[in-house]
């Protein structure tokens, strides 16, 4: 089996892992059966069990963490995103809260000091030593892009001139667990890094030199984006020196930076993309071919606006405002789509969205919009009464706003659903689809309802 292929196996394992475990824990609490009934869900490992709670909303969320072991909490906690998290810290009673205190470690309060309590993190830094707390107040002083955020300082520093058994005698002889092994010179100035591997594997009397490989340091003010486009990964260094001030502070691993690019990523990926969809360096015929369907799609679909238009021509000609108006309508219920259609394309890209529970997220973006869709509409109405002097043209196209966010919010959480599932990718035909619905919908809803009370 090709890495292509393991890899689209064990992505297929977690899907259905993860949409099992989704409908399972639906059937309990939609038939608002016991809390024990959940007690399944500690059989899923902690990557399901975070997908799982992204895809469920609060109140749902709120059945479900009281179930997972506390020893647990955090291990989950690192598999989500990190604003998922920040909301899940206002959601935390305080008995959850003080089970997360007891098992917080740096690599928390170095990740999630922006929202955890204060208490939290001054409870965990009275508990550190001297050296410790100070190390981690640095730390804290950073922004959380900046290298020096997360920057470990368990490095071992030597001369070029030591030996392998010196090494091993230092490593062996102090309890910290040291991350890297770095050559430096008399001023404290990187002079090359030796693996663990080669350490461990080499003669006593072997030579630190020897076994040096230069790569690359950073220094401490750096942010991750620009170190994630430099980056030069070595065989066999999973960690690279970090300097301040010309020396070597400590080090930083890569898995640092490959989270940092995988969670910006997600921004815009998508999961499950046709194999004939257009990459980045697609041939110019090909690539103009597979457009152009989608043209000629947009062009059908304004001919069919353009339509829906005509058919109201009586009204327009004898009322302009109803033109300088249209506009209004149509905008209103394409931008209100368009942020529905990114949470939805957001929801696959992460298998949140599944079948499941895509009847929430509808429910969800249909509250949404319709509190939106009113307050907006009245504001709308109320300039434009003032403005053509008409209290009947500001009602019409307040219903005409309100049902055209219904209709945007409503198409837009399930035209990439069914466009997934129809194998077409969402993210270059959502948007086509949903701009024909919400001009038809607001064309037809404001034109309609001025011919019948304004025309009459």
């Amino acid at each position: 089996m090709t890495s292509e292929n393991l890899a689209s196996s064990n992505q297929q394992t977690f899907d259905g892992h993860h949409d099992a475990a989704l409908r399972r824990v639906l059937d309990v609490l939609e038939q608002e059966l016991p809390a024990a009934e959940l007690s399944f869900i500690s059989q899923y490992d902690n990557a399901v069990l975070a997908n799982l709670l992204e895809s469920l909303p609060d109140n749902y969320r709120q059945h479900i963490w009281p179930q997972l072991a506390t020893e647990r909490y955090w291990d989950i906690l690192h598999l989500m995103q990190y604003e998922t998290v920040k909301h899940f810290f206002e959601l935390f009673n305080q008995s959850q809260l003080n089970a997360l205190q007891q098992t917080i470690s740096d690599t928390e309060i170095v990740e999630f000091a922006d929202f955890l309590p204060e208490s939290m993190v001054e409870a965990y830094l009275e508990q550190q030593d001297e050296l410790s707390a100070a190390q981690l107040q640095d730390a804290l002083s950073y922004d959380d892009e900046q290298i020096g955020r997360y920057v470990d300082t368990h490095i071992l520093r030597a001369r070029p001139n030591s030996t392998v058994a010196r090494i091993k005698q230092r490593l062996s002889a102090q309890t910290d667990k040291h991350v890297a092994v770095y050559l430096v010179d008399a001023q404290g100035q990187f002079q090359g890094a030796c693996s663990m591997t080669d350490i461990a594997n080499s003669a006593d009397t072997t030579k630190l030199t020897e076994l040096s490989q230069n790569i690359e340091v950073f220094d401490h003010q750096q942010m991750l984006a620009d170190v994630s486009l430099s980056l030069n990964m070595v065989p066999g260094h999973a960690w690279n020196p970090v300097q301040k001030d010309g020396k070597i502070v400590g080090a930083i691993a890569l898995s640092n930076i490959v989270q940092w690019l995988q969670e910006r990523s997600l921004d815009v990926a998508i999961i499950d993309t046709p194999s004939d969809e257009e990459d980045l360096f697609t041939p110019v015929p090909t690539a103009a071919k597979m457009r152009a369907i989608w043209l000629t799609t947009n062009l059908a679909t304004a001919f069919l606006a353009s339509w829906v238009i005509g058919l109201f021509e009586g009204a327009l000609q004898q009322l302009v405002a109803l033109a300088i108006l249209m506009p209004v309508v149509a905008s209103m219920g394409g931008i209100a789509g368009s942020q529905t259609l990114a949470v939805a394309l957001r929801g696959i890209a992460l298998n949140h969205l599944q079948q499941s529970n895509l009847k929430l997220l509808l429910n969800k973006e249909l509250k949404i919009a319709a509190f939106n869709g009113l307050v907006l509409g009245l504001v709308i109405a109320l300039v434009v009464s003032l403005w053509f002097k008409s209290a009947a043209l500001g009602a019409v196209i307040f219903v005409a706003i309100v049902l055209n966010s219904l209709a945007a919010a409503a198409s837009a959480t399930m035209i990439p659903f069914i466009l997934k599932k129809m194998k077409i990718d969402p993210a270059v035909a959502g948007s086509v689809i949903l701009t024909t619905v919400t001009d038809i919908v607001g064309f037809v809803a404001f034109l309609g309802l001025a011919s019948l009370l304004l025309m009459g």
